[in-house]
């Protein structure tokens, strides 16, 4: 199996350098603009592989001519977000770098299966679904499947347990509207609820809305300490990659086109999604609470508005983000 990672800025050196590790690729290309930038990097990389990674993984870099083939693309291209800065607020550049990118990318390569990891991703899923006319279960945003991840984190600090025995979704937007399932949260089978009441002898609801606020504010803590985030994504997206690879039909929250599902349409949003081998789609309807549904359905509002800009539109990120 070949894979392209289009983009060599952190996020993408760090999907790469995730990718490495996996000797079920055959082929990995690092692909971008500055052809001797990215050739340096697999160069630098390529030495690092004699002594780390497994013997028989074709490593290329090069222009968008090197997309052709690759089954699975990582697109992580883009400007990055900056201090104080939201997702929606990078709208506009990067949805015209990312039309003019598949525009090129597009030449080589129309049936491979897109990761979309660049920011805002929900919005970006939707423009290289447009742009680039695959199915909608070709066209992945890692969305909040690093949310979830963080969730999982928070939980199983505060209460010392495994996060393997923890199961959680963290849905809608990857961004400030996202929305924790809590009716669907449980500890090794328990409610989260009741599991929190027992450990902690507290009010769970206000455990609740804490942890809530930590996994919308966690990108924003990290960026404002560090710069950038690039870790998590990048793990996010070699997660996905292997549930493609090994056909694992595993349930993750993931962004993808819904068709109906929840009662939205053409818009790209996190909601659990069966990926395996052909790409992600939606599974069964995940049971919310009335105040859950409400919050997924204002989160998909802002999907909804901002998608509705720059697809029906056409923008080519010039107007102005309503």
């Amino acid at each position: 199996m070949k894979i392209a990672v289009i983009g060599n800025g952190n996020v993408g050196m760090a999907a790469f350098g995730e990718l490495l590790r996996m000797p079920e690729i055959r082929e990995l290309a690092l692909v971008g603009r500055n052809v001797e930038r990215i050739r340096a990097e697999v160069e630098d990389y390529a030495d690092a592989q004699v002594l780390h990674t497994a013997p028989g993984v074709k490593l290329s870099g090069g222009g968008y001519e090197k997309t052709a083939g690759a089954d699975i693309l990582l697109y992580t291209a883009g400007a990055a977000q900056k201090p104080g800065q939201t997702r929606l607020e990078l709208a506009a550049e990067n949805v015209r770098i990312t039309r003019q990118i598949f525009g090129e990318v597009s030449r080589y390569n129309r049936d491979g299966i897109v990761i979309c990891l660049s920011n805002p991703v929900d919005l970006i899923t939707a423009v290289v679904r447009d742009c680039t006319g695959r199915p909608p279960e070709k066209v992945i945003g890692t969305g909040t499947l690093l949310d979830t991840a963080r969730l999982k984190k928070y939980l199983s600090n505060l209460l010392d347990v495994s996060s393997a025995s923890v199961t959680a979704y963290v849905l809608g937007e990857h961004g400030d509207s996202s929305c924790v399932i809590w009716s669907a949260t449980r500890i090794s089978g328990q409610p989260v609820d009741s599991y929190l009441s027992f450990s902690l002898e507290d009010e769970a609801h206000i455990r609740r809305q804490a942890m809530a606020g930590m996994v919308r504010g966690s990108a924003g803590k990290l960026i404002r300490a560090k710069g950038s985030t690039a870790y998590g994504v990048a793990a996010a997206a070699s997660r996905l990659v292997q549930a493609i690879i090994h056909d694992t039909r595993d349930i993750l929250t993931v962004s993808v086109e819904l068709g109906g599902a929840y009662g939205k349409n053409g818009l790209a949003i996190s909601v659990p999604c069966i990926v395996d081998r052909q790409g992600a789609r939606v599974a069964a309807e995940l049971p919310m609470s009335e105040d859950e549904r409400q919050a997924f359905d204002a989160s998909a509002d802002v999907v909804a508005a901002i998608t509705k800009n720059f697809i029906e539109k056409g923008s080519d990120g010039n107007d102005e983000i309503q």
